[in-house]
């Protein structure tokens, strides 16, 4: 069986307490300290040890071991400015020619959904990142939360993506086989890689879970049930933050990961990249998705945009659109399109259980007025070209 592993690692700009008062005098809206914090904790507890640990299994394998990683460039960047050794850490993973680099929408944001034109952009963006930090072009995307429709994979296709990722739940996948690779309508040349389920969230969450039948997992046992697997290529993926983060190093998960690894490649099982999968396998037919889906619990988008708050902060944030091109000026478009990661809408959701707010609806308040703000900056910036426009008129 051939197996193909991808880590999500993303962290968003939390946004201070930015009260009415702010609007209007102060233009920056991160909380950068907390930032640091977060970045710095994780980076020591996940991101470092798991490098480590990945780079390890790779050398141990003599390159058998192979996986992806999907990075947000928010997170990158973050790491740029408060942890370069962080960079470091994964370029020495790239450098091993192991490692396979995801395209993402850079802010990892809603656009998809809301403002086609912009997605485009900002995975645009994070190619071009992805080129400078880690010297590969991206040819698989792992959209935001795995989000894709018909449409999303179309939006792929423009791009000249190779595959892109969906989550093989069951809104989808009706009598299709999860693992093997399928194509959406029309859509020939860009193959849609199907996450399986099942297997992924016993890692990610089932593994820990005192309640599940098969707690505590072996990790023998898991190597086991991926070798009884049937079709092309069985797609795991998670949040890299599940290693030492979600998952203490108390709970043995590195070493868990180790024993696994090492259990599926003697047990002769091949390790592919998304890249590969898509180049050795044909898709085995049209999976029809008329409807976004995610891989949340529910498959669906509405930790995003199923409450009133959610719903007017992304009309308004993506509302903004013209007016913040038009103006021409880059930092301020580098703020709007940070304010469209999809974090900030989780923590208007009373069931987000990473928010760093007090409530939803804090969240939401401190939302809305650094978007405040932000219109009070468009407009400013517009009046001001303007007066200089009928300036040489006269």
């Amino acid at each position: 069986m051939n197996i193909s592993l991808t880590f999500h690692a993303h962290q968003p700009n939390r946004l201070i307490a930015y009260d009415f008062f702010k609007i209007g005098e102060h233009a920056f809206y991160e909380d950068d300290n907390l930032n640091a914090q977060v970045l710095s904790q994780v980076a020591e507890r996940c991101y470092l040890p798991a490098n480590r640990l990945m780079k390890q299994l790779i050398e141990l394998s003599d390159g058998k071991f192979r996986f992806a990683l999907a990075i947000s460039g928010v997170i990158l960047e973050q790491a740029q400015h408060h942890r370069p050794d962080l960079i470091s850490s994964f370029q020495e993973l790239a450098d091993t020619g192991c490692v396979e680099f995801l395209a993402m929408p850079y802010y990892a944001s809603l656009a998809s959904l809301y403002a086609p034109a912009e997605f485009a952009e900002q995975v645009d963006e994070h190619i071009e990142l992805i080129e400078k930090l880690f010297g590969q072009r991206p040819t698989v995307l792992w959209n935001t939360g795995m989000l894709y429709s018909n449409a999303i994979a179309a939006c792929a296709y423009d791009m000249g993506m190779e595959g892109i990722m969906a989550d093989g739940n069951r809104q989808m996948m009706n009598n299709l086989h999860t693992n093997d690779l399928q194509c959406a309508p029309l859509i020939a040349k860009t193959k849609t890689i199907i996450r399986n389920r099942h297997l992924s969230n016993d890692l990610a969450v089932n593994r820990v879970d005192p309640s599940w039948s098969e707690y505590p997992l072996s990790p023998y046992t898991f190597a086991d049930w991926l070798r009884h697997e049937q079709g092309q290529v069985v797609n795991i993926s998670m949040d890299y933050e599940t290693l030492g983060e979600r998952q203490a190093d108390s709970t043995g998960v590195f070493e868990f990961w180790r024993t696994l690894i090492s259990a599926v490649l003697f047990n002769g099982e091949r390790f592919v990249t998304p890249g590969e999968a898509v180049r050795l396998f044909p898709s085995t037919g049209t999976i029809d998705c008329p409807e976004p889906i995610t891989c949340s619990t529910f498959g669906t988008t509405s930790q995003w945009n199923a409450n009133v708050m959610q719903q007017e902060a992304i009309k308004k944030i993506y509302a903004l659109e013209g007016a913040v091109k038009a103006s021409n000026d880059l930092d301020m478009i580098h703020v709007w399109r940070k304010l469209q990661s999809a974090d900030h809408f989780h923590y208007m959701d009373k069931n987000n259980g990473f928010t760093p707010y007090p409530s939803p609806y804090d969240a939401y308040i401190y939302y809305m007025n650094a978007l405040a703000d932000l219109q009070v900056r468009v407009k400013r910036e517009a009046d001001f070209a303007k007066a200089e426009r009928l300036s040489r008129l006269v």
